[in-house]
């Protein structure tokens, strides 16, 4: 049995392995500020989720929450594939979750970037879990 909004071959139920709390603004860009909030662990895939809030934007987004190409995902220098991004909420408000395969390791060091809207500079950080 497989779902296919996870990796092909994930075994279910799903187990989750671990959450690990982030609470880290990565700042403002085009009037959306974007926090992660967590990264969670699971069987074969991993869950980084995050808020994004409008502050003054003056336009709308195409989606509430950025698309899968506009992250990259890197744990301990290497370069995790982004599986999906989805999201939930409003213009003034959504959070979702980026799904990330493989997991990262328990104490790996992550460095993510995002372009929240288009035509901005991507919003970055290193982390080390």
């Amino acid at each position: 049995m497989t779902a296919p909004h996870l990796p092909h071959g994930t075994p279910l139920p799903a187990v989750p392995r671990g959450v690990t709390p982030l609470g880290i603004d990565l700042g403002t860009a085009g009037g959306h500020r974007l926090v992660l909030l967590s990264l969670e662990r699971w069987d074969g895939w991993a869950d980084l989720r995050f808020a994004r809030i409008d502050v003054g934007s003056e336009g709308r987004l195409a989606r509430r929450v950025p698309p899968a190409e506009a992250w990259v995902v890197l744990a301990d220098g290497v370069e995790l594939e982004i599986f999906d991004a989805v999201g939930r909420g409003d213009r003034n408000f959504s959070n979702g979750e980026v799904r990330l395969v493989p997991p990262p390791g328990e104490h790996a060091r992550l460095q993510v970037a995002v372009q929240v809207a288009p035509g901005t500079e991507p919003l970055s950080t290193q982390v080390q879990l």
